[in-house]
């Protein structure tokens, strides 16, 4: 029978972690360590997807600064009325997703701790679904299965972990496609909760282990060959200090929202200045916390992302792995484990393992739709 080929796609399973778990996943002979890219999976899984950097695919982190274009939060600049506690309601942030939601945004997004009154001045980069075909505004590996014809089923976040690893497994036993895509990021959740040692972190990878054995089986069960390939965005960074940037900046006789706008992600802050004067007073107060750094523009050439608009910040700050960025506005709790850390440090990098051979030129996450691509057309050519 024609082989079908699976990918396990599991948001957060470093390389790291996979590795220091001995014998991890021992049916898949072929594994290669996968660098990732600065930021989170808004930004890496649209590079894993089309093989491009973020300039070139225009997705890097959830939140971008609002263009001319209208965006999911107009009007909410009026919230400013309401008291401070009515704005921290859990009430108003499902009310505002839902309005975001009917407002026709299909992608991922998250309302978070964003200030609701703040939320107007920015816009989601994510508005399509990435998952399916046109999803991007270039061409993605759903494109090309669509456009050669493939027969394929993907699961997304959109269906509980155990219910699409259930739905795969009888895809492999009886379906009839050729190309089946399982992502979950119930790993990532997890890490988040317990760092890369806690007990759920093991009972994830023992479901992962017992999948791909269960994979192996249905599918040698109808007779059929099996390539399979399970892989990752990016790794995870245990936590071991918070600090506290906003903090650091309330004191300045610059305002936010007035002299300078700033999104607060986990790991990175961002700016666009308004007035003379606040990116020097915003450098110099930032310039005494020794866990951060600014990025410059080669950092963020070499990186894919140097936006000509600088829609995704004029100026970034990234602190050094481990470091979470509390209070933020993706959250004023903390957390055991993050990610969107400097690319390069070892616990960021992804991973891609298999039981087909990985040629050497897969060696980042943007080489995986190359390598898909190339098993696609050993799967038309009739490799065994």
């Amino acid at each position: 029978m024609k082989p079908l080929m699976a990918v396990l796609f599991v948001d957060a399973l470093g390389w790291r972690l996979a590795a220091s778990r001995p014998g991890f996943a021992p049916l898949l002979a072929h594994r290669r360590e996968l660098a990732t890219i600065l930021g989170f999976s808004s930004g890496a899984l649209p590079t894993a997807f089309s093989g491009r950097p973020p300039r070139e695919h225009g997705r890097w982190l959830m939140y971008r600064l609002a263009g001319t274009e209208p965006t999911p939060f107009a009007g909410f600049g009026a919230l400013r009325m309401l008291p401070p506690r009515l704005k921290r309601s859990w009430r108003l942030a499902r009310w505002l997703t839902r309005v975001v939601a009917q407002r026709g945004v299909r992608g991922y997004f998250n309302l978070y701790e964003v200030p609701p009154d703040e939320l107007e001045r920015f816009d989601l980069a994510e508005k399509a679904d990435i998952f399916r075909p046109g999803g991007l505004p270039v061409e993605t590996l759903w494109d090309t299965l669509e456009r050669r014809g493939v027969r394929w089923r993907g699961w997304n976040w959109r269906t509980p972990e155990a219910q699409a690893l259930d739905e795969a497994l009888v895809a492999i036993a009886q379906g009839d496609e050729d190309f089946l895509f399982a992502y979950t990021a119930d790993l990532d959740s997890t890490l988040h909760h317990e760092g890369t040692t806690g007990d759920g972190v093991r009972a994830c990878l023992d479901r992962y282990e017992t999948w791909i054995a269960r994979a192996f089986a249905a599918a040698a069960g109808r007779g059929r060959p099996l390539w399979l390939y399970l892989c990752s965005d990016h790794g995870m960074v245990d936590v071991t200090e918070t600090v506290d940037v906003m903090g650091r900046l309330a004191p300045l006789v610059v305002r936010r929202g007035h002299d300078y706008v700033a999104f607060f992600d986990s790991t990175m802050a961002r700016f666009w200045w308004r007035t003379p004067g606040a990116r020097e007073a915003v450098r110099a107060a930032l310039a005494a916390e020794t866990r951060g750094r600014w990025l410059d523009a080669a950092e963020l050439a070499r990186e894919g992302a140097d936006f000509a608009r600088h829609e995704y910040g004029e100026d970034v700050w990234l602190l050094r792995p481990g470091a979470l960025m509390l209070p933020s506005f993706m959250g004023s709790q903390p957390v055991r484990a993050m990610h969107g850390y400097d690319a390069g440090h070892p616990d960021m990098t992804a991973l891609l393992t298999s039981n087909r051979p990985l040629p050497g030129t897969v060696r980042h996450l943007s080489d995986l739709r190359a390598y898909f691509e190339s098993e696609l057309d050993a799967l038309a050519a009739g490799a065994a």
